[in-house]
């Protein structure tokens, strides 16, 4: 038997402090009656605990401070229908390589693998969606887990993972320590493979570059636009990777990943190898963007692309991006590509698509691509877009011109609706100056509806942008012969104002720069409601563009 009156903390309190000892800093969540001892010792250390109102919101809070900052934050749930509810948003967070925490209350040991209430192998629920999932059955074992989730969370390519801690080992003793986590650099790429790859380029003769999330979150957007700059290639990029090069640069070919085709899918096909820089298999097919596997593909990430992807390779370069990136500059240099006459014609017919006006009323519903060109000539370098799923997904992922890298947030690895509105606030909180727009369609936005009071309660200075057409467009776009998915919104102004929010309704184009305007400077968070009309936008976007490069 241990020895207890050595014991000095409680195993709540040893995870606690482990997390700490990591500058975790935020916890978001829903607190139940086996995680008492849990937000005990949180409320005695040095962490914030955000208390939502949905698990599912405070697993996409967590997510979205997993993007913004590269340093997991803690989703917090109890058992049961709790841990549940946190499922879709620690899978989003897995699917899009975001560092992410999620820890679960649980019964105790003995109700462990039991019929009993509210019990379920939260550890096996967990495992498919996390790099990580681990019962805690000993409180001397809590620092050591939480060191190793914590370590996996952050590696290779980062992801969620989840602890689950029994409330009897919350509530028992342990003298152990934080244990600490030395992490190492990633490695360099070898100069024999970045040598053999950077000859492989020099024979091409209209390659491309395709950028995906991946240089994000190593912090490689400068040196990839140095590489573009210095060799004259082309640059596309994933949803997920908007902002590395700005709208006006002229190596721009903007994004690509419209189901339905696209300008950009043009110049892919006139494509003699593509350089995928930090491409996750989640964002993108391969088969895609290679025609097939006609199109040699070398890739650069931090880790081995499966085999499985359905990629088809000619190169891997695995390791730190932006040192591959800047020896591959360094090999290439002084050599400077030609304009293709297809690229360029692709980044022009993008430059007048985006310019474009489509709203022919002056009043009422207005085309996508409208709202969105107003929303780029209002952004601010400060400012963070934070985009929900849905149809206008889509047109944001084309249409919005983001001016600095990660400016514009696009989840699109599980792509599951409602998390713009709660991920908006974990952006709000990290954000000095600027301000955060969340973009939801009106089925999105109804996803996460209830932390409009979290918003409020916090004191949070956020605009969030509902689009309103009343129906599940997207899925009537995919199947225009099927049945129409049609629903009745709220009163948008009175729903704003019981939660304690600001709201304009938008009466036509000519007034939404004025509102938008408005919102920046709002002392409190505010909603637009904007009447949209998909059809005077075409539906999907891009639609028009996958036979000629003529304008839209």
């Amino acid at each position: 038997m241990k020895d207890t009156m050595t014991q000095t903390r409680t195993g709540a309190e040893a995870l606690v402090d482990a997390l700490v000892a990591l500058d975790v800093t935020t916890v978001f969540g829903v607190p139940g009656e086996e995680t008492t001892a849990l937000m005990a010792a949180i409320e005695r250390s040095d962490m914030e605990f955000i208390l939502c109102r949905h698990e599912q919101a405070a697993a996409f809070m967590a997510s979205v401070h997993g993007r913004m900052t590269s340093r997991p934050a803690v989703c917090l749930a109890t058992l049961g229908p709790g841990a549940t509810n946190l499922v879709t948003g620690v899978a989003d967070a897995n699917l899009d390589h975001v560092p992410l925490i999620a820890i679960t209350g649980q019964g105790a040991r003995r109700r462990i693998g039991r019929d009993s209430h509210q019990m379920i192998d939260l550890e096996a629920l967990f495992r498919p969606i996390t790099k990580l999932s681990r019962n805690i059955l000993d409180a001397d074992a809590v620092p050591g887990a939480v060191a190793e989730a914590w370590r996996q969370a952050v590696t290779g390519r980062p992801g969620a993972v989840h602890l689950c801690l029994p409330e009897d080992v919350a509530e028992d003793h342990t003298d152990r320590q934080p244990v600490p986590v030395p992490l190492t650099a990633r490695p360099i790429p070898p100069a024999e493979t970045l040598d053999e790859v950077a000859a492989m380029i020099l024979q091409a003769d209209r390659p491309m570059i395709l950028a995906g999330a991946g240089v994000l979150r190593d912090g490689a957007a400068e040196p990839l636009r140095a590489l573009a700059e210095a060799t004259r290639l082309v640059v596309a990029t994933t949803f997920m990777g908007k902002g590395i090069l700005p709208p006006d640069h002229p190596q721009t070919l903007f994004t690509i990943g419209q189901p339905d085709g696209d300008y950009i899918d043009l110049a892919i096909e006139a494509a003699d190898l593509i350089l995928a820089v930090g491409v996750d298999p989640v964002e993108l097919s391969g088969a895609d963007f290679s025609c097939d596997g006609r199109i040699p593909v070398i890739a650069i990430g931090p880790e081995i692309i499966p085999a499985d992807a359905g990629w088809r390779m000619s190169a891997q370069v695995t390791g730190d991006i932006g040192a591959a990136v800047d020896g591959l500059r360094t090999r290439l240099d002084p050599r400077q590509w030609p304009d293709v006459p297809t690229f360029v014609a692709t980044r022009d017919a993008m430059r007048r698509t985006l310019r474009r006006s489509r709203s022919e009323q002056v009043s009422g519903p207005i085309a996508p691509q409208d709202i969105c060109r107003v929303i780029s000539d209002r952004l601010r370098p400060e400012d963070t877009v934070l985009s929900g799923v849905g149809l206008h997904k889509l047109w944001i992922a084309r249409h919005v011109t983001p001016r600095r890298p990660g400016q514009v947030i696009v989840p699109n690895g599980l792509a599951g609706m409602g998390l713009a509105l709660p991920g908006a606030i974990a952006a709000a909180r990290l954000q000095d100056t600027g301000r955060v727009l969340a973009i939801c369609g009106d089925g999105d936005l109804m996803m996460n509806l209830q932390e409009m009071e979290t918003a409020a309660r916090l004191s949070l200075s956020l605009t969030v942008m509902v689009w309103d057409d009343g129906a599940l467009r997207l899925i009537e776009e995919h199947d225009p012969d099927g049945p129409e998915y049609r629903f009745g919104n709220p009163g948008w102004d009175p729903l704003a104002r019981a939660f304690g929010w600001l709201h304009a309704r938008c009466e036509g184009a000519a007034d939404l720069p004025d509102l938008l305007a408005d919102a920046q400077d709002a002392p409190m968070p505010t909603l637009i409601s904007v009447p949209v009309d998909y059809d005077a936008g075409g539906g999907l976007p891009g639609t028009k563009s996958t036979h000629q490069l003529e304008p839209e």
